[in-house]
């Protein structure tokens, strides 16, 4: 993800700390009753009411295979609209749908009118060529994946398909279209997911994904508005406020906007940056290869910070913590993480444009978090 130009990060950071510390206005009183003439109008006030409490809610990915993922969706019902559980993937080579759905989650979202949408990924990039491109590969997973959300009731599917490249652009929007034309016609939605970028750059990996084709056929396109840095790149933010700034400001530019969600990390990354510095012979193994970084959801990173008896800083221009360390092998680590602050500040940009948002991942997130009103009313 390219970053933004950072001339406005100071005015940037000004207006983030305004939209944090806004708190909401509290209501008056019971409302009068409305004569009859005017229950039309009261009606459709209503409805606005009730779709922009619908948009204030966050859009969460739950993975299933972390028990801890449930039990937080469990906590925070209220303020999730919308649940992408990982049930299904592509098997790799083959391309052929695999995974399950899990009926307790199934009758937790439905039960609390979350709207219920199981991921489909498929991540290797030589089996989404195929998925794509394959005519009877692919006309099997359009059939296989219109089947299960039809005969589970699901509210629709997301699509997230990830390193294939600029070849396969023009196929991609063909898939989404087409799988979007069966989904509407049988009352289903059709998310997609995106990598955040804040211009198009024609020949790069990113451009795999048109945006704009991908929001005129998709009901939502949830943007993964972070990535400058990654487990197997140099330690650094994971997601830099100014980078956030130009995923926005590219998408506000874009046709089709509203359709459009902005996604925050909730978690952390620790890099190792060198080898053993203890004498040879001492026994200690090394713990991974120069540069070689490892996600940690926030209390495995507090874990890690405890452990290691150092102090954690925020870095001023990413608005991220970050702290480093030496472990018992002797091998230095670079740690960079999102605490509530980092991820309210994601979510603060979208919020301030009028786009919805969404998370990644529901688990042990920083729980303070939740008490803000950029994700919607608390339960209480």
């Amino acid at each position: 993800m390219r970053a933004a130009p950072r001339k406005s990060t100071a005015a940037l950071v000004a207006a983030l700390a305004l939209t944090l510390t806004a708190a909401r206005a509290p209501v008056a009183g019971a409302a009068p009753a409305h004569p009859p003439r005017a229950a039309a109008i009261h009606a459709r006030a209503a409805d606005g009411r009730a779709a922009r409490a619908s948009r204030a809610r966050a859009q969460a990915f739950l993975l299933t295979s972390a028990p801890d993922s449930f039990a937080d969706l469990r906590a925070h019902a209220a303020q999730v609209g919308v649940v992408y559980p990982t049930y299904y993937e592509c098997e790799r080579g083959s391309g052929r749908l695999t995974g399950v759905d899990l009926p307790a989650i199934d009758g937790f979202a439905r039960a609390n009118r979350i709207a219920l949408m199981p991921r489909f990924t498929c991540q290797d990039g030589a089996t989404v060529h195929r998925l794509l491109t394959d005519t009877v590969l692919r006309a099997a997973t359009l059939a296989a994946l219109a089947r299960l959300a039809a005969r589970h009731a699901f509210d629709g599917v997301c699509v997230d398909l990830e390193n294939d490249g600029a070849r396969d652009r023009e196929a991609l929007s063909s898939f989404v279209a087409a799988l979007a034309r069966e989904l509407h016609a049988h009352g289903r939605r059709l998310t997609v997911v995106v990598d955040g970028v804040s211009e198009e750059r024609p020949g790069s990996s990113t451009a795999f994904y048109d945006d704009s084709a991908l929001a005129a056929a998709a009901d939502t396109v949830f943007v993964l508005a972070w990535g400058a840095h990654w487990a197997g790149s140099p330690p650094g933010p994971l997601a830099p406020l100014s980078d956030v700034a130009g995923v926005v400001r590219h998408i506000a530019s874009l046709p089709h906007r509203s359709r459009f969600v902005i996604g925050a990390p909730m978690y952390g990354i620790d890099w190792v940056q060198g080898v053993p510095t203890l004498p040879a012979g001492s026994g200690a193994p090394p713990t991974g290869p120069a540069g070689f970084g490892k996600a940690y959801q926030y209390s495995g990173i507090r874990s890690l910070l405890g452990a290691s008896g150092v102090r954690a800083t925020r870095d001023a221009e990413s608005r991220e913590m970050t702290f480093a360390y030496t472990d018992s092998s002797g091998v230095a680590h670079s740690v960079w993480y999102m605490d509530a602050r980092a991820v309210l500040g994601v979510l603060a940009i979208a919020r301030a444009d009028g786009l919805r948002v969404g998370l990644w991942r529901l688990g042990e997130e920083d729980q303070s978090m939740w008490s803000s009103p950029l994700l919607g009313a608390p339960a209480g």
